[in-house]
């Protein structure tokens, strides 16, 4: 607040296992502490967005139960936050399971209300993020070449790329006001800084079809 934050995140778990490992403490225990979070960040002026990890499956746990994370996000909405996230933090999830999954938590809460977490483990992001927006979901989260991961799910690769997202969104004929190029030059920066690969395939087709303009125009001139 000092800093000029007007928005904090409380992450919960719809899994003991994760909880524990990620947060130190079990679901019911993570609800009661988040409430004092959540009631001093209104008093000071701030908004406060929630977020459930695990909402498909827990690599300590299994398969998660979509009634624990209708359950979870119902208590997150209930207490004061303006939005739920949920997470797919392993990228287990399939349209088929993130329908089951979201057809329990629209039962609770607001699809205006809720957003989308995916990883890209097994390559569904995109085909759960479509499922997602057929059921009424309109917010995805995702990240600039798809960075990001866990340290408690080894083996997750990171948050489905914005870059994969966009083009898709662009496709469908939704406006999302993101400049395609502006996106992937910020991903060759933060790449260029980690050095790292982009994980778009949506970022390498582009970054591939500038570099063979650029050798047809370097023929032209010769």
């Amino acid at each position: 607040v000092e800093c000029g934050a007007d928005e904090v995140a409380i992450f919960g778990a719809a899994s003991e296992g994760f909880s524990r490992k990620n947060i130190n403490c079990s679901i019911d225990e993570s609800l009661e502490r988040f409430q004092d979070v959540v009631d001093q960040a209104h008093q000071d002026g701030v908004r406060v967005r929630g977020y459930v990890s695990c909402v498909i499956a827990c690599p300590y746990d299994g398969n998660t139960e979509p009634a624990v994370v209708a359950h979870v996000a119902k208590k997150l909405m209930s207490m004061g936050c303006y939005e739920v996230s949920l997470g797919d933090t392993i990228g287990a999830g399939t349209p088929g399971s993130m329908v089951r999954m979201l057809d329990a938590v629209l039962q609770e809460v607001d699809a205006a209300s809720v957003a989308v977490h995916c990883h890209d483990t097994y390559g569904q992001a995109l085909s759960n993020i479509l499922a997602s927006l057929q059921l009424g979901v309109a917010v995805v989260d995702s990240s600039v070449s798809g960075l990001g991961g866990c340290p408690y799910a080894r083996g997750a690769t990171g948050n489905v790329s914005t870059e994969d997202v966009v083009y898709m969104l662009n496709g469908m004929g939704v406006h999302t006001g993101v400049d395609m190029d502006k996106l992937v030059d910020a991903g060759m920066f933060i790449n260029s800084m980690l050095g790292r690969p982009t994980a778009s395939r949506a970022a390498a087709a582009v970054l591939a079809k500038r570099i063979a303009q650029e050798h047809a125009r370097s023929q032209e001139a010769n």
